[in-house]
C-alpha cells in the first residue's frame, strides 16, 4: 500500500515524532510510505525505511500517488484533502479548536475538520471529543511507544537536592508550564529544596528567565536524549489541561520510572491509572501538594517508580500500526 503522511513542519515536536514513528513501522512491514513537508528533513528522528519527500501538498508525487494519504494537524487537512488520490484521514492528536492558543481561529479549525471525516485519534478522549462535533468515523490507533528504551536499572530516592523535571512550552496555555512554575515558587518559599530542569522546543522567554523558577533549561532536547534526562530526574511534573491529546513525556517519565505528580486528565487518568499522584488540572496549591507529598515520601516515590514502567509496557507500536493497517484497509474497500 502506499500511504503519504502529510507534516505542516518537520521540526522538533512529539507530534512529528508520533508521524515518523508510525511512519517508520508500517515501512518497516513494507508499505511504501512517504512522509511529506514543506521543511527539511528532521535532524533529530532517522527515517531508515521511510521516504521523506520535501514538498508543498500540491507539488507531492506521493500524495498524488497514494491509496491512503493523513494529515497531520489542521492547516495539512484542506491541502492533504486536494492533493491525495486515495483515501484521506486526519490523524488527531490534541483538540486544537478548543485551546485559548488558537481561540482567533476556531471556526476555521472547525471548517478544516469538516474537509477530512476520517479520523484517527491516538487518545480515548480525543475520539470522544471528535464524535461531539458529529464525526461517526473515529479510530483510536493508540500511541506509538517503545518502553525498553527509558529503562532505569538503579533509580535512587534518597537526593538531598531532588531533581523536578518540567517539560512543554511556557506560552502555550494548555501545557500548564506557568502554573507550574507558580507551584514550584510556592513550594520554595515553604522552604523545601529541590532543583528544576525545565524541557522545551523553543528557547527559554525574558518572561520566564525573570521568574528564575529552573536551574536548568534544555532546549530542543531530541528523542534520543530524553532518557538519559530522565535517567537522572527524581520526580517529574505533568501539568498538561485536559484539550492536550496525550501528554507524551508523561508516558516516558513513567516507562522511566520517575514519580510523577500529573494532571487530573482522560488522558493521564487512562495512561498512569493510580500509578502516579493526580492534582486538578490548574490548581496551583494542589499542583504544590502533589509534588510536595513526592518529595516528602521516599517510598511513596520508590513504590511509583516501581509501578511506572509496568504501566508504559502496554503501549506498543506494532498495536498501532495493525490499527493503521487496519483502517486504511476498510477506507479501501469502502
Amino acid at each position: 500500500m502506499k500511504i503519504a503522511y502529510l507534516l505542516a513542519s518537520s521540526g522538533l515536536s512529539g507530534g512529528a515524532k508520533v508521524v515518523f514513528q508510525q511512519a517508520e513501522e508500517l515501512a518497516r512491514r513494507g508499505h511504501a510510505v512517504t512522509v511529506v513537508s514543506p521543511e527539511p528533513p528532521p535532524d533529530w528522528f532517522t527515517l531508515s525505511a521511510a521516504a521523506f519527500e520535501q514538498s508543498s501538498a500540491p507539488s507531492s508525487r506521493a500524495l498524488a500517488e497514494s491509496d491512503a494519504a493523513v494529515a497531520t494537524f489542521w492547516t495539512t487537512l484542506e491541502p492533504a484533502a486536494r492533493a491525495a488520490r486515495g483515501a484521506v484521514f486526519h490523524l488527531c492528536q490534541g483538540l486544537e479548536s478548543d485551546t485559548a492558543f488558537y481561540a482567533d481561529r476556531r471556526e476555521a479549525i472547525r471548517e478544516a475538520y469538516a474537509r477530512v471525516p476520517r479520523k484517527l485519534v491516538v487518545s480515548p478522549h480525543v475520539g470522544e471529543f471528535l464524535r461531539d462535533l458529529g464525526f461517526a468515523d473515529v479510530v483510536d490507533v493508540g500511541q506509538c511507544f517503545d518502553a525498553g528504551s527509558f529503562r532505569v536499572a538503579d533509580r535512587v530516592f534518597d537526593a538531598e537536592d531532588p531533581w523536578i523535571l518540567l517539560p512543554g512550552l511556557y506560552e502555550i496555555d494548555v501545557k500548564g508550564v506557568g502554573e507550574a512554575l507558580d507551584a514550584l515558587s510556592l513550594l520554595r518559599r515553604r522552604g523545601l529544596r529541590f532543583r528544576v530542569a525545565r524541557v522545551s522546543p523553543e528557547p527559554l522567554t525574558a518572561h520566564e528567565r525573570k521568574r528564575g523558577v529552573a536551574e536548568e533549561y534544555h532546549r530542543w532536547v531530541p528523542p534520543a536524549r530524553m532518557p538519559a534526562l530522565l535517567a537522572r530526574s527524581d520526580v517529574f511534573l505533568g501539568p498538561n489541561h485536559a484539550v492536550e491529546g496525550f501528554g507524551l513525556p508523561s508516558l516516558e517519565a513513567l516507562a522511566a520510572g520517575v514519580p510523577s505528580a500529573l494532571s487530573d486528565t482522560p488522558s493521564h487518568r487512562a495512561m498512569a491509572g493510580e500509578d502516579a499522584l493526580f492534582f486538578p488540572a490548574g490548581d496551583v496549591e494542589a499542583m504544590a501538594a502533589a509534588v510536595g507529598r513526592l518529595l516528602g515520601e521516599p517510598e511513596t516515590r520508590r513504590r511509583l517508580s516501581a509501578a511506572g514502567p509496568l504501566r508504559a509496557r502496554r503501549y506498543r507500536t506494532s498495536d498501532v500500526a495493525d490499527r493503521l493497517e487496519a483502517a486504511f484497509e476498510a477506507a479501501r474497500r469502502a
